[in-house]
Formats: structure tokens, sequence, C-alpha cells
């Protein structure tokens, strides 16, 4: 995890949101250094980013060469709000304030460097500004797009910004196209009631935010999750399990290279569903009958792609977990991520995820934040790919 943050605020009005986002990386276990424009000093005042981050602010720059030696401080810097004069000064190596000169200085040293962007929408679609984000790309910086919304190109939510900073990796999968099932499915009962489950989605989200961030083109096909999908990705909604085995089989079709079932689909479904609403009054027997599997089939489609799937367990011994989870090997996965629901920090809707990794060389255990392990298994993904 990154761990020492270079914070530099600019001119927007969305810079209220500075001590905010200072906050929420301190609360990821990051230590952060704010550098401010002079346009930023204007609008927010750097005493309050001094007490949100109990270190003294760079407002200017003096004999001292705060520019390097924050730059050589940093394992990762942020501009967040990003302005249009920021970007086009940045697109073409202007260096005339603390946070430009901070910033060139951070890419000379080959730090990494995220753009939040926040303007009006007519000057976020603008050629220059638009041109200027490309070539910055090019230079191995990350955009984090803002939501277009109300005329405004608002800088992307606090939580989306924190995640992808404290949990960058170098784009190691630039050229994968990645497909992952996240979140529950819901089967009728009749036309009000259904039979669900309890995942948040957390784990295929972070999944697939992490591959996004690593390079992957991301399409995540999601069920009624609880958790809000990644900005900038892809999103097919889905809800029943039906749906998502037919959305996961057209993205298969149209050509991925790997494919992420971390959905926890119904596996049951309701037989015939009531084609009326159950009055509270009714006693009803119900026969439940299994539910079609979404990742069946999808190596017939297209054979040469890899499969991770998910086997969740509940209070199950490790041996009956990973002999159902090698059981899910013979059926054609390529790596099965094993976890048992009852174990503390392991549950549905939890941050935190204990899992056993299992495929055909061997096994590990992981336990740790979901975006680590969602890290690990990627990691993994391509360690098995090369090994073909």
């Amino acid at each position: 995890m990154v761990k020492r943050i270079l914070l530099c605020l600019t001119g927007s009005a969305a810079i209220m949101r500075g001590p905010e986002l200072a906050r929420e990386f301190i609360r990821e276990g990051a230590e952060v250094r704010v550098v401010m424009s002079p346009t930023a000093t204007q609008l927010l005042s750097p005493t309050l980013m001094h007490w949100a981050t109990g270190r003294e602010v760079v407002t200017s720059l003096t004999g001292e060469i705060e520019h390097i030696k924050l730059s050589e401080w940093a394992d990762a810097v942020v501009v967040a709000p990003a302005t249009a004069s920021t970007i086009g000064k940045l697109a073409w190596g202007i260096a005339d304030t603390p946070v430009t000169a901070t910033v060139l200085s951070s890419l000379g040293l080959g730090k990494p460097v995220f753009l939040a962007p926040a303007m009006h929408a007519s000057l976020f679609l603008s050629g220059p500004v638009q041109e200027s984000l490309k070539r910055l790309e090019e230079k191995g910086i990350t955009v984090i797009g803002p939501v277009l919304v109300e005329g405004r190109a608002k800088m992307a939510e606090t939580r989306e910004i924190v995640l992808r900073v404290m949990f960058y990796r170098p784009p190691d999968m630039k050229g994968l196209r990645v497909a992952v099932t996240a979140g529950p499915t819901l089967e009728p009962i009749d036309r009000v009631k259904m039979i669900t489950n309890l995942s948040s989605g957390k784990m295929g989200i972070a999944l697939a935010r992490m591959a996004s961030l690593r390079g992957a083109e991301v399409t995540l096909i999601y069920g009624p999750g609880t958790e809000s999908p990644p900005e900038g990705i892809r999103v097919v909604r889905v809800r029943t399990t039906q749906e998502m085995k037919e959305a996961l089989e057209r993205e298969v079709e149209k050509g991925v290279d790997v494919v992420i079932a971390a959905a926890a689909a119904q596996d049951l479904m309701v037989e015939r569903p009531f084609e009326r609403k159950l009055r509270s009054v009714e006693t009803v027997e119900l026969r439940l009958v299994p539910a079609p599997r979404v990742a069946d089939g999808v190596k017939r489609l297209r054979p040469h792609l890899l499969l991770v799937g998910f086997k969740a367990e509940h209070g199950v011994s490790e041996e009956e977990l990973i002999s159902r989870a090698k059981e899910k090997l013979e059926a054609g996965f390529d790596l099965v991520v094993a976890n048992d629901l009852s174990r503390p920090g392991a549950g549905f809707g939890e941050d935190t995820n204990e899992v056993i990794l299992v495929h055909r060389s061997g096994m590990e255990r992981l336990k740790g934040r979901k975006e680590e392990v969602a890290h690990r298994i990627l990691d993994l993904v391509l360690e098995l790919r090369k090994r073909g």
C-alpha cells in the first residue's frame, strides 16, 4: 500500500472536499502532506489543511526547494481537484505554481501521479482539455475521471480516489480484457417476493477496480449488490442468475481473456414462481430446484480464457473447503478462491476476507483487505497465464 501521499490542491470549487480527502487517506494509514496553488489558497485556508493533516502546508516555493524535497518524500502525488488550467500547464511542462512544479518534479522521479479533474462539463469536454489529459495519460499519469452531471464534471467520489491511490499498481494488465461477475442474484417466489442472499458485491467490485487500475479493459456484470460500482468501468446490470449467465456468455463471445466469477449467484430457484402476489395469510410449499451455473460453458465458448471461480462455504473444515474447491478445478476452473463465510472478517459485507487460493500447481492462504486480496488474485492470474 502507498504510505506517503502528497495532496495537491488547485483552484476549483471542489477544493472544499480537500480536508475530507486528506482525512480519508489518513484513516487508511497514510501520511499526508499538502501543496496548494495561489488560487487554491483564495478558496480554502491553508490553516484548515494544516489542521486536517497535522503538517505545514506549502503555498509558495523558497530556497528550501520544497517541490524537490516533497517529490522525493512522496510515494504518490494526487492532484485533487485538478483544474483545466493546471491540467494544461502539466501537459506542456509549465512549472509556475507550487503544484505544477512539484508534480513535474515527481514525474521526473518516476513517482505515480493521479489527477482528479473538477470543472464545468463544457470545459472538461473541450478539445484542449481532452488533448491535455490524453497527453498526460501517455506520460503515465492516472486520470481519475469525473462524474458528468448537471452540466458539471464533478470530482470523483472521495472513496474512489482513496482506493485507487492507496492500492495503486503499475499497469501490468494492459491489453487484457476481463469480465467480472459480482453481487447476489434474485430468484422470484411470486410477483413481489424474492430469494436472495446477503452478498454486498464488495469482493467482485474490488477485483474489477484493481484490474482496471492495473490497465485491464474491464466489464462488471453486477447483480443487485449494495456496493457502488467503480467509476469508469463498463457495468452490465442483471437481476436473476439466468440473466447473469447470459450476460457473461455475451461478453465471452465478444472476446475476453479472463473471467472472474466472483458473484454469489443463487444456486437454488423456485421451480414454478407464482404469477401473482402471495397473501400473508396463505400457507404455501415451494419446490426449489438447481439454478443455472453462471460460469458453466464459458470455456466451450472460448477454450483458452483463464477462468477464476469462487467457492463459499459455511462452517466446514479447511480440508473439506479445499476438497470442494478442487472439485471446481476438475470442472474446468483454473483458479478457485475458497472461503468459509463463518470465519470472523470473512463474511458477506465485510471489508476484509480470508481465503485459500487453489490451483493445479498448489495453494496459498491469504487474509487481508479485499483490495489486497484482489491484487494477489490478479497477480496469480498473470502468473497462471504465463505458465499457459
